[in-house]
Order: C-alpha cells, then structure tokens, then sequence
C-alpha cells in the first residue's frame, strides 16, 4: 500500500531514534519516507517526516531555522556532549547575569566543531564509529548561524541555564552548550533539548508518536500537510499552460523574479522554482502534478 505524498510534523519522544518514526510510519506500506533533520535520541521535539513526492523537498526543508529549548547544565562536562555520555565534575560555578553577556557572543556566524558522537564521515567511516573504538581523532570545523539565544530561566543552586535559541542549519546544540561553559571558564553540556520550530512549522501543531501510521496520513488534519500546504509559506507564482508545459519539463523561465516561489499551473501546484539574475531555475518539480 502507497503513502499518499504528505509533510507530516511529528513529536519525537526522548529515548528514540528519528529512524525509529520512520519505520514506524513506513511499516506495512511501500514508498518512500524522509525527514528533514534528525533528532538525537536524548531529545524531543519536532521532527518533520515526508512521504512519497514530498520527499523532494528535504533540502528545502532542511535548510529552514530551527528553535530549541536547551537546559545548559554548569559545573560538569559529558563525554557526548548530553545525559548519556559518561558525566565528569568539573569547572566553577556561574552567575546568570554571566550567562546572558557570554550569549552575546554565540549570535551570528560561529566556527564549530563537529563531535565526536557525530555520523560526519572522515575518510569515509563516521566519526561515531571511531569514537566507540576510542581512536583519538582530530574533528573538522564547521561554520554555522545562530540567530538568536537568549537565557529564559536560571537555576542559581542547580547550576542550570534555560537557553531559547534559533538556530541555521547543521548547528550542534550539544557543542554550544560545551562552548558556552568554556567561554565563561566553566564546563557545560546539554542537560535536555527540545525542538519547537523549524521554519513556520510548530511542535504545537505535530502528531504524537503515538498517532504516526497510514490512516492518519489519508485521514489529514493538523500536522499532516500536502505539499501546497507545506510550502505556502514561500509566495505563489501562477502560470498559463504553455509555461506550465515547461516548467514539467524542468526548463528555465526567463524573466523570473528574485527568490524562492511555488509555481502554479492551471492544476495546481507544478514545482518549487528559485530565481536569481532574472533566470528561474527548478529546485524540485512536481510530474506528474501531486494530488
């Protein structure tokens, strides 16, 4: 049995994987299923699942900022960075008003370095794989963006900082959390983390896990979208049948506005176009049209 071509919004539980919804969500069907940027098992949040021809779109998707709430635990550090790594005392205590001037300096574009508990691959194994083999290896640097961070919450006694941040892709939250305590002369890790956003999509608005099989794919609703839906947050572009002839096609359109748009055809939504310099080129085509 097909998966009808969906983006669904789901809320991962703590102590799964993000493969796990997926299979969970393709058991006893055929077609294939993505996701738009996993979660670690220690987290929860929102994890945004595509099926059948919305599967185009993970780039896009993936690209989009993402929100999380993260308690940045002082006073210790963790061998992965979160609670399952084996936990060392370590670093002095901090104040608040600390917290909130080193978080000045996390806004913007930052150098990271990727973890060791990372699947990057280094001459092609992941760098998880030589972690659990206890090689000592030297990880690359990655340039990523963090919008914004701000301190919501601090517990004085327990050494724990609530953090809202916003984030660009490919940013590791259990390294801002290590490099927040290095910057104030400490140690930190990512006590808990939770995602509540990723571009205009909402954990508020996702399936509980609970919830995630076939029937509510086919039944639709809040947090089960089409792919129209999924993308009406970029603007509409109409076009007559002869342009959209060539859009099915994959052509370029000349002359074509700057930026992301979801061009329409007299049936309906026919690709995900990008135009720059006058010349629009397609980013995912939708052929036959999606239903």
């Amino acid at each position: 049995m097909n998966l009808p071509d969906r983006v669904v919004l789901v809320d991962k539980p703590q102590g799964v994987t993000s493969f796990d919804m997926v299979r969970r969500l393709r058991q006893g069907t055929r077609g294939r299923v993505g996701h738009a940027g996993t979660l670690d098992p220690f987290a929860s949040g929102l994890l945004l699942l595509m099926t059948g021809k919305a599967t185009r779109l993970s780039s896009l998707l993936m690209s989009l900022p993402k929100e999380y709430e993260m308690v940045v635990q002082f006073g210790a550090e963790s061998t992965t960075g979160d609670p399952t790594g084996q936990i060392r005392p370590g670093g002095r205590p901090v104040a608040g008003a600390e917290v909130v001037r080193a978080l000045d300096g996390f806004r913007g574009r930052l150098r990271q370095r990727v973890p060791l508990t990372s699947a990057v691959k280094i001459d092609g194994e992941p760098l998880y794989k030589r972690a659990h083999r206890g090689e000592d290896v030297e990880t690359p640097e990655r340039e990523v963006t963090v919008y914004d961070a701000v301190l919501t919450d601090f517990d004085v006694e327990g050494q724990r900082a609530s953090v809202l941040a916003l984030v660009g892709k490919g940013t590791y939250m259990r390294v801002l959390a290590a490099d927040l305590g290095k910057a104030l002369g400490s140690q930190a890790y990512a006590a808990s983390l939770r995602r509540t956003r990723i571009g205009p999509f909402q954990v508020s608005r996702a399936l509980g896990a609970q919830e995630l099989h076939r029937e509510a794919l086919v039944r639709g609703g809040p947090g089960v979208m089409s792919p129209e839906e999924a993308l009406s947050f970029l603007p509409r572009l109409d076009v007559d049948d002869r342009l959209a002839q060539r859009v099915t096609n994959g052509n370029e359109l000349r002359p074509f506005p700057e930026g992301r748009f979801r061009v329409h055809g007299p049936g309906g939504l026919l690709a995900l176009y990008e135009g720059r310099a006058g010349t629009g080129r397609p980013l995912v085509v939708f052929s036959p049209q999606p239903s």
